[in-house]
């Protein structure tokens, strides 16, 4: 029961953490935003999220009834920001979303890596039949266009460029970009990058 404990509460600082790297990732080396946070769409979306997690992270699945009390602040942040992101969704540090007015939507089985940047009007989500944890798989670095959709099954690779309004249903490989409706690959990762 004890490294239960002690996991759960290393899960919970962690989304401090990444919620650090995201407000890092806003203020990009530019002090004077600071001031500007509070005004910051993306942020309320990403500290709602942060919020919501850490909690799930901290008391399992108890944490949909012990969330009760929270969820005026989480419809205020989803009100502010447009954004949408279930806290069952593993999402790393550093991330960002850029035009939150446009709507963004993350089903709870997206695991997805470090810096990842959605530029609005996005959607990653699952079709009836693969709805469970890691059946959307984005990897670190990448990079959705705005309205591009991503529906599970599907792993994108690390370094993935997903252009404006492409649909995504297939897997992407590293450092590769998609376009289109269904999408297709159209810069392969060039050979040395296939090595990595």
């Amino acid at each position: 029961m004890a490294s239960s404990a002690t996991s759960d509460t290393v899960g919970s600082s962690r989304q401090v953490i990444y919620l650090r790297a995201d407000i890092n990732r806003i203020i990009n080396q530019r002090r004077w935003r600071y001031l500007a946070l509070p005004f910051c769409a993306s942020l309320y979306a990403i500290f709602s999220y942060r919020l919501d997690r850490a909690g799930f992270e901290a008391f399992g699945e108890r944490w949909r009834y012990l969330r009760f009390p929270l969820v005026p602040i989480f419809f205020l942040c989803q009100t502010i920001s447009s954004a949408d992101i279930h806290y069952h969704a593993e999402i790393g540090g550093g991330s960002a979303i850029l035009h939150p007015a446009l709507g963004v939507v993350i089903s709870g089985f997206v695991v997805a890596g470090e810096h990842l940047t959605l530029t609005g009007g996005n959607c990653l989500g699952g079709q009836p039949h693969h709805r469970h944890t890691g059946a959307l798989s984005i990897g670190g670095w990448v990079v959705l266009g705005a309205n591009a959709t991503v529906l599970a099954p599907a792993i994108l690779g690390d370094r993935v460029v997903v252009g404006a309004g492409a649909v995504v249903l297939c897997d992407v490989p590293d450092a590769a970009t998609a376009v289109g409706v269904p999408a297709r690959v159209v810069r392969p990762p060039a050979a040395d990058e296939q090595g990595r």
